[in-house]
Protein backbone atom coordinates (compact mmCIF):
# COMPACT_ATOMS: atom_id res chain seq x y z
CA UNK A 1 0.00 0.00 0.00
CA UNK A 2 2.85 2.08 0.26
CA UNK A 3 3.13 2.44 -3.51
CA UNK A 4 -0.14 3.17 -3.86
CA UNK A 5 0.03 5.90 -1.02
CA UNK A 6 3.25 7.07 -2.72
CA UNK A 7 1.48 6.72 -6.36
CA UNK A 8 -1.38 8.71 -5.20
CA UNK A 9 0.27 11.12 -3.66
CA UNK A 10 2.55 11.83 -6.29
CA UNK A 11 -0.05 12.28 -8.43
CA UNK A 12 -2.09 14.58 -6.30
CA UNK A 13 0.79 16.52 -6.26
CA UNK A 14 1.45 16.59 -10.10
CA UNK A 15 -2.47 17.94 -10.31
CA UNK A 16 -2.02 20.22 -7.82
CA UNK A 17 1.14 21.62 -10.00
CA UNK A 18 -0.42 21.16 -13.07
CA UNK A 19 -3.84 23.05 -11.24
CA UNK A 20 -1.55 26.09 -10.19
CA UNK A 21 -0.06 25.92 -13.36
CA UNK A 22 -3.26 26.50 -14.93
CA UNK A 23 -4.74 29.19 -12.68
CA UNK A 24 -1.75 31.32 -13.47
CA UNK A 25 -1.56 31.31 -16.76
CA UNK A 26 -5.33 32.17 -16.66
CA UNK A 27 -4.95 34.84 -14.49
CA UNK A 28 -1.80 36.03 -16.52
CA UNK A 29 -4.07 35.98 -19.43
CA UNK A 30 -6.84 37.56 -17.61
CA UNK A 31 -4.30 40.58 -16.33
CA UNK A 32 -2.74 41.07 -19.90
CA UNK A 33 -6.59 41.09 -21.74
CA UNK A 34 -7.63 43.90 -18.50
CA UNK A 35 -4.27 45.74 -19.20
CA UNK A 36 -5.08 45.69 -23.04
CA UNK A 37 -8.66 47.30 -22.11
CA UNK A 38 -7.61 49.77 -20.04
CA UNK A 39 -5.00 50.82 -22.65
CA UNK A 40 -7.47 51.41 -25.02
CA UNK A 41 -9.87 53.21 -23.14
CA UNK A 42 -6.91 55.53 -22.37
CA UNK A 43 -5.56 55.38 -26.06
CA UNK A 44 -9.79 56.66 -26.64
CA UNK A 45 -9.53 58.91 -23.97
CA UNK A 46 -6.78 60.73 -25.51
CA UNK A 47 -8.23 60.34 -28.95
CA UNK A 48 -10.87 62.29 -27.83
CA UNK A 49 -9.60 64.94 -25.93
CA UNK A 50 -7.56 65.33 -29.55
CA UNK A 51 -10.30 66.18 -30.93
CA UNK A 52 -11.54 68.21 -28.35
CA UNK A 53 -8.77 70.51 -28.60
CA UNK A 54 -8.53 70.06 -33.15
CA UNK A 55 -12.35 71.44 -32.54
CA UNK A 56 -11.17 73.80 -30.72
CA UNK A 57 -8.07 74.69 -32.34
CA UNK A 58 -10.92 75.15 -35.30
CA UNK A 59 -12.96 77.69 -33.35
CA UNK A 60 -10.69 79.97 -32.25
CA UNK A 61 -9.22 80.00 -36.25
CA UNK A 62 -13.40 80.50 -36.90
CA UNK A 63 -13.28 83.72 -34.90
CA UNK A 64 -10.13 85.14 -35.62
CA UNK A 65 -11.10 85.44 -39.40
CA UNK A 66 -14.66 86.59 -37.93
CA UNK A 67 -12.71 89.17 -35.61
CA UNK A 68 -10.02 90.26 -38.45
CA UNK A 69 -13.29 90.41 -40.98
CA UNK A 70 -14.67 92.95 -38.51
CA UNK A 71 -11.55 95.18 -38.09
CA UNK A 72 -11.67 95.37 -41.83
CA UNK A 73 -14.95 96.57 -41.97
CA UNK A 74 -14.55 99.44 -39.24
CA UNK A 75 -11.06 100.47 -41.42
CA UNK A 76 -12.91 100.56 -44.47
CA UNK A 77 -16.06 102.51 -42.76
CA UNK A 78 -13.43 104.82 -41.31
CA UNK A 79 -12.34 105.59 -44.48
CA UNK A 80 -15.92 106.19 -46.12
CA UNK A 81 -16.53 108.69 -43.08
CA UNK A 82 -13.25 110.28 -43.53
CA UNK A 83 -13.73 110.91 -47.52
CA UNK A 84 -17.43 111.96 -46.15
CA UNK A 85 -16.19 114.00 -44.09
CA UNK A 86 -13.93 116.03 -46.65
CA UNK A 87 -16.78 116.10 -49.23
CA UNK A 88 -18.63 118.25 -46.81
CA UNK A 89 -15.83 120.57 -46.03
CA UNK A 90 -15.86 121.06 -49.87
CA UNK A 91 -19.32 121.54 -49.80
CA UNK A 92 -19.19 123.98 -46.88
CA UNK A 93 -16.09 125.91 -48.64
CA UNK A 94 -18.39 125.79 -51.98
CA UNK A 95 -21.23 127.14 -49.96
CA UNK A 96 -19.11 129.98 -48.31
CA UNK A 97 -17.82 130.87 -51.23
CA UNK A 98 -21.46 131.27 -52.68
CA UNK A 99 -22.54 133.29 -49.92
CA UNK A 100 -19.69 135.55 -50.09
CA UNK A 101 -20.56 136.07 -53.81
CA UNK A 102 -24.15 136.55 -53.10
CA UNK A 103 -23.09 138.98 -50.60
CA UNK A 104 -21.09 141.16 -52.36
CA UNK A 105 -23.98 141.18 -55.18
CA UNK A 106 -26.65 141.98 -52.51
CA UNK A 107 -24.29 144.75 -51.67
CA UNK A 108 -23.19 146.03 -55.18
CA UNK A 109 -27.23 146.09 -56.46
CA UNK A 110 -27.49 148.16 -52.31
CA UNK A 111 -24.48 151.00 -53.29
CA UNK A 112 -26.87 151.18 -56.91
CA UNK A 113 -29.58 152.19 -54.98
CA UNK A 114 -28.31 153.68 -52.43
CA UNK A 115 -26.89 156.25 -54.91
CA UNK A 116 -28.05 159.65 -54.84
CA UNK A 117 -29.73 160.88 -57.89
CA UNK A 118 -28.18 163.20 -59.73
CA UNK A 119 -29.30 164.71 -63.25
CA UNK A 120 -26.77 162.62 -64.95
CA UNK A 121 -27.99 159.16 -63.47
CA UNK A 122 -31.48 158.41 -64.71
CA UNK A 123 -34.74 157.43 -62.69
CA UNK A 124 -35.96 154.34 -62.91
CA UNK A 125 -39.31 154.16 -63.97
CA UNK A 126 -41.61 153.10 -61.85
Amino acid sequence: MATNTTVLLVSAAVAALLLAGMLAVVVYKTRTRQRHVKGETIRDQAEGSARHARYQEALADVYAVKAHALEVEVDIKTARALRLQRQAAVYRSEAATSRAQQNEQSSRVDQLYAAPQTAETPRLAG
